[in-house]
């Protein structure tokens, strides 16, 4: 039997580089998908005995996306799992709502939740075709913390989770299942940490684990949502924050 295949956005760094790396540990064949170069990762994924396939990909783009889903099928013959990491987050700059621009708005949306929008349509008519699939959405913790000055961003993390109930109800006919997880602040990108560098230290305060929350922290939780052991778990939320809030 061949190896399940997962396609991850935004997998060319950070935490999608996590999930890349931890999935394919497991088993999983991983499609490094990402605006970037997704070329380093694989060659990561795949000195460490794995297999992996590097796509590049504008999620917010439905041709990118469907090309990304064909490219994925020439090569595998089947998608399992579709983790939608791909987001705008490291570069926003913090400011108040009434000074956003449209332009700063609808980029985040178009990446945010726009492209998760057409990454789902892009793989469902396979995992349809198989009455099997697996999709992760990645929200954040900033929605039920309700973070000022990040009202874009915010508000496309809400829209996630809206999305992923709906698109449970539509999906679970063929046996998909659509969850979310909620990472906390992860402190990866330097350059946006460096901002507001007491961010790290006030999250872990508030932890019942008191230390920065990493990449990999997320791994676990991903690897049970796109497993069979999530077979009967659809529509829900699980928050990954160190216990910072409940």
């Amino acid at each position: 039997m061949s190896a399940p295949v997962a396609v991850i956005t935004g997998a060319a760094k950070g935490i999608g580089r996590a999930y890349a790396l931890g999935l394919a540990d497991a088993g999983y064949a991983v499609v490094v998908a990402d605006i970037a170069d997704p070329t380093p990762v694989v060659a990561e994924v795949e000195a460490a005995g794995g297999t992996a396939l590097g796509v590049a990909v504008d999620v917010s783009d439905q041709a990118s996306a469907d090309a990304m889903a064909q490219a994925t099928l020439r090569a595998f013959g089947r998608i399992d799992a579709l983790v939608n990491n791909a987001a705008i987050f490291s570069s926003i700059r913090k400011k108040p709502f009434h000074e956003l621009t449209v332009e700063e708005w609808d980029a985040v949306f178009a990446v945010n939740v726009r492209g998760s929008w057409l990454c789902a349509c892009a793989v469902a008519p396979a995992m349809k075709e198989r009455r099997y699939g697996k999709i992760v959405n990645v929200s954040s913790m900033t929605v039920p913390s309700g973070i000022p000055f990040f009202l874009h961003y915010v508000s496309s993390k809400a829209a996630i989770v809206g999305l992923t109930r709906a698109l449970a109800r539509e999906l679970g006919e063929w046996n998909i299942s659509v969850n979310t997880v909620s990472p906390d602040y992860i402190p990866h990108d330097p350059d946006y940490a460096g901002r507001q560098p007491e961010m790290a230290e006030l999250m872990a305060r508030q932890r019942a684990f008191k230390r920065d929350q990493v990449p990999e922290d997320m791994v676990g939780t991903v690897l049970y949502l796109v497993g069979r052991g999530s077979d009967f778990v659809t529509g829900q939320n699980i928050f990954v924050n160190g216990g910072r809030l409940f």
